[in-house]
């Protein structure tokens, strides 16, 4: 059976993982089409795939793709319209009354003419917006799928199309569309806890509807219309890894890694989404604070803060200013592969509590089996006690969070379950209706494969367009044609950006589906530029454009094309004669040569399809035959202006001198050095690379660049890569030596700094 997962982000792939597997394993071809495979998600889908004799993965086909036509951008535009003003007005339904800023999210996405109807729908009570809600829909399901879209499902012919965000991605309803009519089998496995009630409606009815439990059942009928029969019952497929997984670390290794005591009792705060939490940080301070001054069990213990994978920007650069208190991962991460899942899991595990506002990680602590906190805070009403999910975490009957109406009471909650007072049963109570409701030891994803098998089995027959659809869309045809004519002069009377070439050139490369060849470089230009801009470009465009790699030949000087390892599948001399450049896509240097500035502004916490750096530490390459080194030494070099510190140095440690050697060695030379003193250039930024502390001389602070210095201080911070100290001359060099070894010693934490 060929199954195809249309997925839009790559979270999936963790809680799919072994649903993949098992379809392998019972001998179906399984396809996964993204929308667009993010760096995170890509090495992970690359394991599955080479350990899945049967399963292979790709990017959806996008604007410019076989069966794309020019004309139906209009219609595009028109259905989404269509479906953002239906899922405004499902928020003016009485059960969304208490749901201010989910109404608010939709309307603002919503176009005015649907605004205004609303209202004057509005006066004569919910059954206008909901009339007029139904008459949007009864529209949009008259409207034909686009025509790629359907292309692509013939060209793979599918017997099984699964969706996972159908309730919030106007594309996945395309494909269910186009399936139907195709009579290709369909099927939404609901992948989240909100996702029929946080999120869009579904647009498009699909012959199979799975959910966790019978809270989203009723969801599904209910909130979307989706007949009963249509719905099955399986338990959280989703979760079913939480119930396997065991700790990767002691909880001492734990706690000396992330800076806590190991003789004091962990609290685990996880963070919330944008939506949910836009300014945490702030109230985790004060939350902080508060257990600080409520006395013990609070006044010590160790606190570790999770931030949001996707809301990790808001703690870029965030102190906490608590001994006892560590964020950690600094910059959040998605668990998608061993490492990344033994810190989350361990981080829980270790817990004696676990506290949040509103965010799936609640019930994954009650899997785990620990006290899970919330505290309703004031700041968040609208988004925690404003959405109906988050009240089945607190429901009476049946509901594992301990609520605190007020932070006093919220934190005698918490001190009698960092005591060992909690209630195991609540997190069981919890499970056996939410997350496992066939039975605690009865897992979800057999019954997922076997529900994907059985539709397979069916026999299906095209479904027959809605009655109507042809005079229907003759009728919307001129609001198309109107919609298409904006969209184009909007694009021309867009103002001219200063990176647009760099944007179309990108474009260019997601569009091509043809494998044509694409050469970049060569990088002719300064060594620091190489380092911290064009080499991370690279890495980052092969990371964003899916199968990039595989079609890249990179041209770099000898002296630098070690550093290119990993990066394209061909690497040549700039004076090598190929013919490479025939009929290929050129990359020139000077694109990013031109933006180091408009780069280095960048930041790990941005979006990562926009921030357009990608770093990776540099291997340690071989030492040249017969070269001696020291046991232990500082690698140096100096312009004959720093001459006198170097000579004042080697008076006091073991000093290699880097002049000798050509670049590669220097490398090598570098990599084994417990660090690098030297006139400020190329060979700080390699030795940082290299994960080697590095003290970098200048005559004075405007002799630095500052562009460099904010990629530094920015991307490369953190270990793997060494600390940078960037220090003006003195007027001595016995001083200037002093300090630098005195900075070489310094906490591997330390950031660029000049002084």
């Amino acid at each position: 059976m060929r199954i195809l997962f249309v997925i839009k982000h790559p979270a999936s792939v963790r809680s799919l993982d072994a649903v993949f597997r098992m379809l392998d394993a019972r001998g179906h071809r399984v396809h996964l089409a993204f929308g667009g495979i993010k760096p995170d998600a890509h090495e992970v889908l690359q394991r599955i795939a080479d350990e899945c004799s049967l399963l292979t993965f790709g990017s959806l086909p996008a604007t410019g793709s076989p069966g794309w036509r020019r004309d139906s951008v209009g219609w595009t535009v028109l259905s989404k319209r269509l479906r953002g003003g239906s899922d405004f007005l499902r928020y003016l339904e009485p059960s969304y009354a208490d749901a201010p800023a989910l109404r608010a999210r939709a309307e603002a996405r919503a176009h005015p003419l649907v605004r205004r109807a609303a209202t004057l729908a509005g006066v004569v009570g919910p059954a206008g917006p909901r009339a007029l809600r139904r008459g949007l829909r009864w529209l949009d399901a008259r409207l034909e799928p686009p025509p790629h879209v359907t292309r692509f499902l013939r060209d793979f012919e599918p017997d099984v199309v699964l969706v996972t965000n159908l309730a919030r991605d106007s594309v996945q309803a395309d494909y269910v569309r186009a399936a139907n009519r195709l009579g290709i089998h369909t099927a939404y496995p609901v992948f989240s806890w909100d996702n029929l009630t946080n999120k869009g409606l579904v647009h498009e009815l699909p012959e199979l509807v799975l959910v966790w439990n019978e809270l989203q059942a009723d969801e599904a009928v209910r909130l979307h219309g989706i007949p009963r029969e249509r719905v099955r019952v399986l338990g959280a497929w989703s979760y079913d890894h939480w119930f396997e997984w065991r700790p990767s670390r002691s909880r001492e290794e734990l706690c000396r890694e992330v800076g806590l005591r190991p003789d004091r009792p962990i609290v685990l705060y996880v963070c919330s989404s944008e939506f949910v939490a836009p300014d945490e940080p702030a109230f985790v301070r004060r939350w902080i604070e508060a257990m600080r001054a409520s006395g013990e069990p609070l006044a010590e213990v160790g606190v570790l803060v999770r931030p949001h994978p996707r809301n990790s920007g808001r703690w870029a650069g965030v102190s906490l200013d608590d001994p006892q208190a560590a964020i950690w991962p600094p910059l959040g991460e998605e668990p998608l592969e061993a490492a990344s899942r033994g810190n989350y899991y361990d981080s829980i595990h270790h817990a004696a509590a676990v506290v949040g506002i509103n965010t799936s990680a609640q019930i994954e602590s009650a899997i785990v089996g620990r006290p899970v906190h919330t505290v309703l805070a004031d700041e968040f009403r609208e988004t925690q006690q404003g959405t109906l999910h988050f009240q089945y975490l607190r429901a009476d009957d049946f509901g594992h969070l301990y609520v605190g109406r007020t932070m006093e009471e919220h934190l005698a909650q918490l001190a009698a379950s960092v005591e060992g007072r909690a209630d195991p049963a609540r997190n069981e109570r919890f499970l056996r209706r939410f997350v496992r409701p066939l039975g605690l030891d009865v897992p979800a994803r057999p019954l997922y494969v076997e529900a994907v098998e059985e539709l397979g089995a069916r026999t299906r027959s095209p479904a027959r367009a809605p009655v109507a659809s042809s005079p229907v869309r003759l009728a919307l045809s001129p609001l198309a044609r109107v919609a298409a004519r904006r969209a184009a002069r909007r694009r021309r009377e867009a103002p001219l950006r200063p990176d647009d070439d760099l944007r179309s050139l990108i474009r260019r490369l997601r569009r091509d589906r043809t494998g044509v060849r694409v050469v970049a470089g060569p990088w002719l230009g300064d060594e620091t530029g190489e380092l911290l801009y064009w080499i991370p470009f690279l890495r980052w465009l092969q990371l964003a454009i899916f199968g990039l790699r595989e079609r890249m030949t990179v041209v770099a000087r000898e002296q630098s094309a070690a550093w290119y390892e990993g990066i394209g599948a061909e690497l040549v001399p700039p004076e090598s004669p190929t013919s490479a450049s025939e009929g290929a896509v050129l990359v020139p240097a000077a694109l990013i040569d031109e933006r180091r500035g408009q780069l280095a502004a960048g930041s790990p916490a941005v979006t990562f399809l926009k921030r357009r750096l990608e770093f990776a530490p540099l291997g340690r390459p071989d030492l040249p035959s017969g070269l001696d080194l020291p046991e232990e030494f500082v690698a140096v070099r100096f312009d004959p202006r720093d001459e006198d510190v170097g000579s004042a140095l080697a008076g006091r440690c073991a000093v290699v001198a880097l002049e000798p050697f050509e670049r590669p060695a220097q490398s090598a030379v570098l990599a084994r050095a417990r660090g690098f003193v030297g006139s400020y250039g190329p060979a700080c930024h390699l030795s940082v690379l290299l994960g080697v502390p590095a003290v970098g001389i200048v005559p004075a602070r405007d002799g630095v660049d500052e562009n460099d210095l904010r990629v530094v201080a920015a991307f490369l911070s953190r270990a793997p890569y060494g600390p940078l100290h960037v220090v003006e001359r003195s007027a001595g060099a016995a001083e200037d030596a002093e300090r630098a070894l005195a900075l070489l010693a310094a906490p591997t934490a330390s950031l660029v700094r000049a002084g």
